[in-house]
């Protein structure tokens, strides 16, 4: 089978040949470590194939970020902190050098939307047929940004309309993401100020979740008209350690009715796999969104209580990815591999779950416990037996000599140690 077709067939709970060869992507700052522990420039620019992972593919660029952008402005900096308004209008406090870049620390103060004329105003910015959305704006267009990693920035892609041919004849399954309605209402409103608006202002939050349903719809339209895609990623980090962040009274409410037209909306497309992207604790989303608004969920964290054999054996037709806690992953090798085999014996019996790293790998996790678990979940994509199995570490062997490990106590001290620093937070 080539990996589309195991990703496919996977989904509906069909036979495959092998699982897929699926491990959790590092960050920026990971890699940052593991160079310092023998991972050489050329195994990091070539890692998927360094590793073996399974490719996929990208539908192309889907900027849904605010066009114009606000402008940017300085308020107050102090050693290495700074206290500004980003390109969203939100006023923030960020450490100018970032210790984790990709794990950025970040602390919001205010956030536009507090009324339904604020978000008159920002719907302005929010036109799903502006230029530089699937293509890109020129660069002289592009405004400087002081924002200190990836998120909430304007970005240069390959636009679709150049992706047409490659995607429907890929043999890697192809993918596209876009946020969904809780996480962008909170983009507009800020976490705390959604929270109130839910009981205070429940129609201005209808009407920010109705207007995002609608961008959308519009925005997608004619790329999933002429590209195949397979998965769809809505993003919402709609819970956190022990519950979701809204009650599921308010999901039925509030969003539950729009996803069902946004999953009947992606199924006419084509869709196989309608996914929400939530960190923290799922078990109270699941049972509002699946299966009429979502076929899938990610990353199911364990530290936030979440349990993959539970959740298949509560909801056969769910497909879910993740759930190797990254925790147990810090350690040796025989600890590593006990949590692997936990999820692994999981997957097996219930089907429809590729085991992985439960959301971005750390830097804390040592490079060659993080290549030791590339190689036994080869193994057991392949087959292997879950008791005895144990990989061969090749890939460590290839590896240059350990210089330093890191220690996030170091990080932490680089970002916020200057005196007085934190003052200003």
């Amino acid at each position: 089978m080539t990996p589309r077709e195991r990703f496919r067939a996977l989904v509906k709970g069909e036979p495959v040949d092998r699982m897929p060869y699926a491990f959790g992507g590092p960050r920026a700052s990971t890699f940052a470590a593991w160079r310092k522990q023998g991972l050489s420039e050329e195994q990091l620019r070539s890692w998927g194939s360094f590793t073996g992972a399974d490719p996929g593919m990208g539908m192309g660029k889907v900027y849904t970020g605010p066009i114009p952008p606000f402008e940017e402005r300085v308020i107050e900096e102090r050693g290495n902190v700074r206290i500004w308004v980003d390109s969203w209008g939100v006023k923030r406090v960020d450490a100018i050098d970032q210790p984790t870049e990709g794990f950025a620390t970040r602390k919001y103060i205010e956030f536009p939307v507090q009324t339904p004329a604020d978000f008159e105003a920002m719907k302005q910015r929010f036109d799903p047929h502006s230029r530089g959305r699937l293509d890109n704006l020129p660069d002289d267009e592009v405004r400087p940004t002081l924002n200190p990693d990836g998120y909430r920035r304007y970005y240069h892609g390959t636009p679709w309309t150049e992706l047409v041919e490659a995607c429907n004849s890929s043999t890697a399954p192809v993918v596209t993401a876009v946020p969904g309605l809780y996480w962008t209402a909170r983009d507009w409103a800020g976490f705390e100020g959604l929270s109130v608006m839910f009981y205070d202002q429940p129609g201005l939050v209808h009407e920010m979740m109705e207007y995002w349903t609608w961008f959308i719809i519009e925005l997608l339209d004619e790329p999933l008209s002429r590209i195949k895609v397979d998965h769809i990623v809505l993003q919402e980090d709609m819970a956190y350690k022990g519950q979701a962040m809204i009650s599921p009274a308010h999901m039925r409410e509030f969003m539950l009715p729009r996803y069902q037209r946004l999953h009947e909306f992606f199924k006419r497309k084509g869709i196989d796999c309608v996914d929400m992207d939530s960190d923290g604790y799922n078990g109270q989303i699941i049972p509002v969104m699946h299966p009429e608004g979502i076929d899938a969920i990610s990353p199911i964290e364990i530290a936030a209580g979440n349990d993959p054999e539970v959740f298949l054996a509560t909801y056969p037709k769910l497909y879910i990815h993740g759930g190797i806690d990254k925790r147990e992953l810090r350690f040796d090798y025989p600890q590593a591999r006990a949590e692997v085999v936990t999820r692994y014996r999981t997957a097996r019996k219930h089907g429809r779950y590729v085991p992985s790293v439960d959301h971005g790998v750390p830097p804390d996790i040592p490079l060659r416990t993080y290549l030791y678990m590339v190689e036994l979940l080869k193994g057991f994509a392949d087959g292997e037996d879950l008791n005895t199995y144990e990989p061969p570490c090749v890939l460590e062997t290839q590896l240059g000599p350990i210089e330093e490990m890191f220690d996030p106590r170091k990080a932490i001290e680089e970002a916020y140690g200057d005196e007085g620093a934190t003052d200003v937070i």
